[in-house]
């Protein structure tokens, strides 16, 4: 026996019976589950508001889902959009805290750029509604080889760039903490420079040159609290790049 199939049958969105198929009741996420997993939504790009100053934010929040099937996503999304602290870390654990109220476990992690002199700092932190904050901070730099330095009296020049996790309980000076590691470096990269300029900034590097390994020595000594630090140069006479890194727990590395 054959079936001939015709077009299903249509309806206007636009009329009054079209929400008569909507169960407006639906609540799958709070359906039954076997055990907990933390879910949410990541990649979420926001619009800080500090200062009168409008700053482009990512956002990842996560929540732990209990004994139910899923997180309700839109309630992470509209805390988020909601931004009703005043400074980073305070907004964190304020979406933290209307997460909870129905859906407790929550974590909040950000990523933006922090204006520093005339270039960027990436910066990232993640925090709960109680609790220590994790900071994360790249900072970009020039470095000078040593060992042709010393060989030849000229060291080839590279950029790079260190990586500092730490975690604290009170809220940190991110331009402080940005400054404190930008002197790590033979010198600190600038956007715009004269003959003069670009000259004096080449002789800065070559006065101090360094390794990958010395700019976390470095680093370490400014940050002894820290938990991790990597540093990265951008080699210049290579097609690799010179690593180096530290952590306060041997062997660990977080995920960057």
């Amino acid at each position: 026996m054959s079936v001939a199939w015709g077009p299903l049958p249509t309806r206007d969105p636009t009329s009054s019976d079209a929400f008569e198929f909507i169960d407006a009741t639906a609540d799958v996420q709070s359906e039954g589950s076997q055990f907990p997993i933390d879910a949410g939504v990541a990649d979420l790009k926001v619009l800080y508001s500090a200062g009168g100053l409008l700053m482009p934010v990512t956002l990842s929040i996560q929540t732990s889902t209990g004994l139910r099937r899923g997180v309700h996503m839109s309630r992470l999304v509209g805390a988020a959009n909601a931004r009703k602290a005043q400074g980073m870390e305070e907004w964190l654990r304020w979406i933290s805290s209307q997460v909870n109220k129905t859906q407790p476990g929550t974590s909040v992690t950000c990523r933006y750029e922090l204006p520093y002199e005339d270039r960027f700092a990436k910066v990232g932190m993640r925090a709960t509604e109680r609790g220590a904050i994790t900071y994360k901070f790249t900072v970009d730099g020039l470095t000078a080889c040593p060992c042709s330095k010393k060989m030849i009296g000229i060291g080839h020049m590279q950029r790079a760039e260190l990586t500092v996790i730490m975690r604290s309980r009170k809220t940190l000076d991110s331009m402080d903490v940005v400054g404190k590691i930008s002197e790590c470096f033979s010198a600190s990269p600038k956007e715009e420079m004269k003959r003069l300029e670009e000259a004096k900034k080449i002789l800065e590097a070559q006065a101090n040159p360094r390794f990958a390994e010395d700019l976390v020595r470095e680093c370490v000594s400014r940050f002894p609290s820290a938990l991790f630090v990597s540093g990265r140069c951008f080699e210049s006479i290579h097609v690799h790049d010179a690593v180096a890194t530290w952590s306060a727990r041997p062997g660990w590395m977080p995920v960057l």
